[in-house]
């Protein structure tokens, strides 16, 4: 069973003015981990990956090589973070997941010609009021020691998983993906692709949800949900895929997930 994206015009969701378009993200201080003062920074933000304000999981998890879950308890929390110190104790490929978080629900307008409208956009236009209910999760891949990779999804909202080891991303080398709603692929999902510090470089930066599709560097997946992404520069990136729902006829679901990835030179 495949999951049929449902795509929408939407101009960016807005809780309020100041936290436009955040997305969440997982960002460790170290991909290969050399020493035991490694942490996870767990926060949203608008340009990857300047925390705005913490991501409060529900639970935080850490995915052993051999599939094994443990729970994270965080070792600090800010009003801009949450922090996590996982014990990484044996080598291997682990996965670090935020599980979905339910946040807060928007109100809308819905044009006749279909398009959506949220926060201040709503002022400008005219339509059926809707509301749109978000959740958000995200992901991260840290190793020790030599990579011992299998792609194993917890199939329980948005996932982006790596079809190859995740710790091996070089630059001009592509790398495929497979993007999941509760484990059945979603086709023709879109990946947006935020390199950290792009915000600086880019002449006219377009925020990352990108209701617009404007983004030069967009991925897009194929009907069995695989999508092919080739770093461009090393460094950090951000991968970001919503999808959106309709569960009644004015009410509709967003749901999100990320994935910080690290990529090296060649």
């Amino acid at each position: 069973m495949k999951i049929k994206t449902i795509i929408l015009f939407l101009f960016p969701l807005l809780a309020f003015v100041a936290f436009s378009a955040h997305v969440p993200f997982l960002k460790p201080n170290q991909f290969v981990v050399l020493h035991n003062r490694f942490q996870v920074e767990s926060s949203f933000t608008e340009d990857p990956f300047q925390a705005d304000f913490a991501m409060h999981a529900p639970v935080y998890y850490l995915i052993d090589p051999h599939g094994d879950q443990s729970t994270i308890a965080p070792a600090a929390k800010t009003s801009a973070a949450v922090y996590l110190e996982p014990l990484i104790a044996d080598s291997g490929t682990y996965r670090i997941h935020a599980a979905p978080r339910k946040g807060p629900q928007y109100r809308g307008v819905e044009t006749e010609d279909g398009k959506k409208y949220f926060s201040d956009d709503t002022l400008r236009v005219a339509g059926k009021k809707i509301t749109l209910q978000y959740f958000s999760s995200a992901d991260t891949y840290v190793c020790k020691g030599k990579p011992d990779y299998t792609p194993t999804p917890l199939n329980h909202g948005v996932e982006i998983i790596p079809l190859s080891p995740p710790n091996a991303l070089k630059v001009g080398e592509p790398v495929n993906f497979r993007v999941l709603r509760d484990g059945q692929a979603v086709a023709h999902a879109r990946m947006v692709v935020a390199y950290d510090n792009e915000h600086y470089v880019l002449d006219n930066p377009v925020d990352l949800y990108d209701v617009e599709n404007q983004r030069r560097n967009n991925v897009f997946a194929d009907g069995d949900g695989l999508c092919t992404f080739i770093p461009e520069k090393p460094g950090l990136v951000l991968l970001f895929v919503t999808i959106h729902e309709n569960i009644g006829s004015n009410r509709w679901e967003s749901h999100n997930n990320s994935l910080t990835l690290e990529i090296r030179g060649r």
